[in-house]
């Protein structure tokens, strides 16, 4: 074999290698960082780092992917993919009919070996969900973080995508797949407001369809007159098809009764008896845990003072859903016995003592003066089954 020959087969060896090569593109580690390049406030528990909510995205939390690449080539790219399906077809890039966007600025052929790699929950959002891809990276705004169209995870495949041209097939590819949750439960239905001395019982119904993630609702509640002056637009998310009730609170607490359903209390409000209520709360005044939570009490209110209240609930990330609609209530005093009695530490029972003050004195005479009339009734009962008014023996005997 000549000399020709072994050069031409060794220079044919070495191409295949660096073609090899080209084909490697390893994630090495990933990390959720902020926008300053510190570290990310963590996730609640048992919420990996690869499920992204909706506060990630409006924080603009990114990814921090760290590559080790090989079989670098001049005059290539490093593009990183993502949409609703493959990024690798050219045809999935490419037209209107592209179903995939760029999720980052493209690196050139002066990358490294050793190359990190930032995706923002921003632009991860916006090619997931937006109907129109960028074809060119164009960095994503806020709103992205309002585009998914339903609750729940979704879950978005990134494409690391080594490409001579925009045009071409993928020389080489890596894929990382992560959770998008940018949008929380839906909202609440059925808001009602039971009013009480210095206390709100707000009422809901779970959303329809309520996802198992549900893991809690938050009841918010503003004064009316504050929010009607400074015109209040809420920093939260509003269910503005949300659903009232037709005359039927939440619970035995949020309707027909003062509260806790004492005889006489004020009717539970919902959306049609309490009239439109057009205020958005955003003061969040109680959590509730459980998906099936159903009321809160809401307390340390102003008395005669006029409130908007709605619901939102969060899941497993801490995301929260939109609000509800919201419910209009008045706080005032309670001139029922039973509610005063029992907020007193009584139990239920006894009569009405409109507007008296319950203190331990009226508590204690009352069930004086009720055990002196039951004894009273116990003697004519006696006197009458004698047949005598004289006494227990009753006449003599012939």
């Amino acid at each position: 074999m000549t000399l020709a020959v072994w050069a031409a087969m060794i220079a044919l060896l070495s191409y295949e290698r660096r073609a090899d090569a080209e084909l490697s593109i390893d994630i090495r580690t990933i990390t959720r960082v902020a926008a300053d390049g510190s570290g990310a406030p963590a996730h609640p528990a048992g919420v990996p780092d690869t499920t992204l909510t909706k506060q990630d995205c409006e924080d603009d939390v990114r990814l921090r992917f760290a590559l080790s690449l090989s079989g670098i080539d001049n005059g290539h790219q490093l593009q990183m993919w993502a949409g609703g399906g493959s990024c690798s077809p050219t045809a999935s890039r490419t037209g209107n009919a592209a179903i995939c966007g760029q999720v980052a600025a493209p690196l050139d052929a002066t990358l490294q070996v050793a190359t990190e790699v930032e995706i923002r929950v921003r632009d991860l959002a916006q090619q997931r969900f937006a109907d129109t891809k960028n074809l060119a990276y164009t960095a994503a705004t806020k709103s992205a973080c309002s585009l998914q169209p339903t609750s729940g995870a979704q879950n978005v495949t990134i494409y690391f995508l080594w490409l001579a041209n925009p045009s071409a097939e993928p020389e080489g590819s890596q894929t990382s797949q992560v959770t998008l949750s940018t949008r929380g439960p839906d909202s609440p239905a059925t808001v009602t407001a039971g009013e009480g001395d210095r206390v709100l019982v707000i009422g809901w119904k779970a959303p329809t369809g309520a996802s198992t993630s549900i893991v809690g609702y938050k009841v918010f509640c503003d004064p009316v007159d504050q929010l009607a002056r400074r015109d209040v637009s809420s920093a939260h998310d509003v269910d503005t098809a949300g659903e009232y009730a037709d005359g039927s609170g939440a619970d035995d607490e949020a309707s027909g009764n003062a509260v806790d359903g004492g005889d006489g209390g004020d009717g539970g409000k919902n959306g049609n008896d309490a009239g439109v209520c057009p205020y958005t709360p955003s003061t969040e005044r109680q959590y509730v845990p459980g998906a099936a939570s159903t009321k809160g009490t809401v307390r340390n209110l102003v008395n005669g003072v006029e409130y908007a209240c709605a619901v939102a609930a969060t899941d497993k990330t801490s995301t929260m859903g939109k609000l509800s609609s919201s419910v209009c209530a008045t706080p005032g005093p309670v001139g029922d016995f039973f509610y005063r009695y029992r907020e007193a530490g009584g139990v239920a029972g006894g009569c009405a003592i409109e507007g008296a003050p319950l203190t331990e004195g009226v508590v204690m005479g009352a069930m004086s003066v009720f055990g002196l009339a039951m004894m009273q009734r116990r003697r004519r009962m006696r006197r009458s089954a004698s047949g005598a008014p004289g006494g227990r023996e009753g006449g003599r005997r012939s």
